[in-house]
């Protein structure tokens, strides 16, 4: 049996890892049909091997009926997301957190 391909209207990108033990929360956003969305998922370690669990929240699965997908096919697509992170077709762009906090806690200085 093979898979079905993933779809070429579907590109994910990864924006941070958090690895805690044997799970690493990530989130992110996905592209599809020219529209950017954002999602959250955790990854697994366990005895049958690395396992993934997206979330979509309450505005990206509305956002994904008004394109007129109905449950069926954002189940699908939700598969093809975590496929895509699990199969090393996703793209990282991990943001630089530190840098940021470092430069919004520098000291500030006044003109006078």
């Amino acid at each position: 049996m093979s898979r079905p391909e993933l779809p070429r209207d579907l590109e994910v990108y990864v924006e941070s890892l958090d690895e805690q033990g044997r799970a690493t929360y990530i989130s992110g956003y996905f592209e599809f049909s020219n529209t950017r969305l954002r999602f959250d998922a955790i990854a697994m370690e366990g005895y049958g091997g690395p396992n993934i669990a997206a979330t979509l929240s309450d505005e990206t699965l509305s956002s994904l009926r008004q394109m007129g997908l109905n449950e069926d096919k954002i189940e699908e697509l939700i598969t093809a997301l975590q496929r895509k992170i699990m199969e090393g077709a996703a793209h990282i762009q991990l943001r630089n957190d530190r840098n940021a906090n470092v430069e919004s806690e520098a000291p500030k200085t006044e003109n006078k």
